[in-house]
């Protein structure tokens, strides 16, 4: 079989970026530095190592195909992108790309110009939905396993390239039982201010604005595999000791959350940060927490607008329960992280003051704020609906820091993006005037 060649693309949003959210991120991570000494955002350059590169690498190896990393993500221009691919590659290899949205022209483009030259191009992620026969050899639609992979990789794959790979809704039987293979991901060492592991993947909430709602199903790996992987972080990585649980909700799983604590049980030093739903947020999710050493939580914290949310089918017990969980985080000695999200599709003017309102009414609890602009994947749930309210198919322009792509319907994009500009301000606005308040008492 021809070998694989796994390409990380470049990001416009690492070499311009925001301002306004770049201000806010300097405080974000000089607070963050307090209680992480080590940690740092990298100037230009990814905050993580990309993962599905070494997901990938161990499913190749798996169906024993050479592979390499190609590693584009501060080539200047599709032209780069692509001489450094003809350079490293033969006629008959696949090259395998997984672009975000703003990237997605860029990797057409140089896919367009593989397939010319004989090469296979294979096409997952977020934005594989849109790729046409045209632009690509392959697409793959959903989360690719080895089978699926071998699949594609056959020369004798359908003409039109597409493998759909379907879910059934709920905790799936098989258990993933191999480790991510890291060998490719060795720069990284040094580069990166943490390490992001998965005991599980999917989600089995049904938000309509979330990038994974669409699996409907939850899949857990083995102790085993988890154990292997943790391994070669001590072994490639030894100076990076905080680790992100990547799973979309710790505490949907009480098997994945035992595999964790059984891990770590003997590898110890290592710090964690896990994200949940705060309808996840329960005495015996908190004690799991406090054993295996998570320092920080976030939760989802899309709006203030409990009615809105329950259209865009997120659960809530309202803003008083919000703010109980958030107490009960804070009274276990973790720090509390909210993924505020703006620019969703039903946002109105009353329900953005709601949620700065409340955002500053919280300021006591919440310790930092992650801030997106909400982008419409086409895997998100919500993007049929959105999809003939779109108004700009650049897909440069699809970014989670720049403004809505479509029409809103309740505000225009304008006025959307001068509410999502409101809530980095008042955020900024947040951790400054702590910074002012605690240096004021050391005087």
């Amino acid at each position: 079989m021809p070998a694989a060649h796994i390409v990380q693309l470049p990001f416009p949003s690492t070499s311009e970026p925001q301002r306004d959210l770049n201000r806010y991120y300097e405080l974000y991570e000089r607070e963050f530095a307090l209680l992480f000494p080590e940690f740092f955002i990298p100037e230009a350059s990814l905050w993580e190592m990309p993962l599905w590169v070494a997901h990938i690498t161990a499913l190749l190896d798996e169906l024993d195909v050479e592979s390499s990393f190609v590693d584009l993500s501060s080539a200047a221009s599709s032209d780069d992108c692509l001489r450094s691919l003809v350079e490293v590659s033969a006629p008959g290899d696949a090259i395998l790309l997984s672009p975000l949205a703003q990237n997605l022209d860029l990797a057409l483009r140089v896919s367009r110009a593989l397939k010319r030259m004989g090469r296979i191009t294979v096409l997952g992620g977020n934005m594989a939905p849109l790729a046409t026969p045209d632009d690509v050899s392959r697409v793959v639609r959903g989360q690719v396993g080895i089978e699926q992979l071998r699949a594609v990789l056959r020369p004798e794959t359908s003409a039109d390239g597409l493998l759909s790979v379907r879910s059934r809704s709920g905790i799936a039987e098989e258990r993933i039982s191999w480790a991510p293979q890291y060998r490719h991901l060795g720069g990284y060492a040094g580069r990166v201010p943490l390490l992001r592991l998965n005991a599980s993947h999917g989600c089995l909430y049904k938000c309509r604005f979330c990038g994974d709602a669409w699996s409907q199903q939850l899949t857990l790996v083995e102790e085993n595999a988890l154990g292997r992987e943790v391994d070669q972080f001590a072994e490639r990585y030894p100076g990076t000791r905080l680790v992100y649980i990547g799973d979309k909700t710790f505490g949907q799983s009480r098997e994945a959350v035992r595999n964790l604590l059984a891990v770590f049980r003997d590898r110890p030093g290592y710090r964690f940060i896990v994200q949940t739903h705060v309808l996840a947020v329960r005495p015996w999710v908190l004690d799991a927490m406090s054993e295996l050493g998570v320092v920080a939580v976030e939760l989802g914290f899309e709006s203030a607008d409990t009615e809105m949310l329950r259209e865009s089918g997120k659960l809530s017990r309202g803003l008083d329960h919000y703010r109980d969980s958030l107490l009960a985080i804070e009274r276990r000695g973790m720090r509390v992280v909210l993924n505020v999200m703006g620019g969703l599709a039903r946002e109105t003017e009353n329900g953005h003051a709601e949620t700065v309102r409340w955002l500053r009414e919280c300021a006591d609890v919440v310790w930092l704020a992650n801030l997106y602009n909400f982008v419409p994947y086409p895997l998100v749930p919500d993007f049929p609906a959105l999809r003939p309210r779109i108004h700009d198919w650049d897909f440069a322009h699809w970014r989670e820091d720049a403004p809505v792509v479509f029409e809103p319907y309740h505000l225009t994009p304008g006025r959307s993006w001068e509410l999502f500009m409101e809530k980095v301000e008042v955020m900024t606005d947040l951790l400054a005037g702590r910074r002012e308040a605690e240096n004021a008492c050391l005087k």
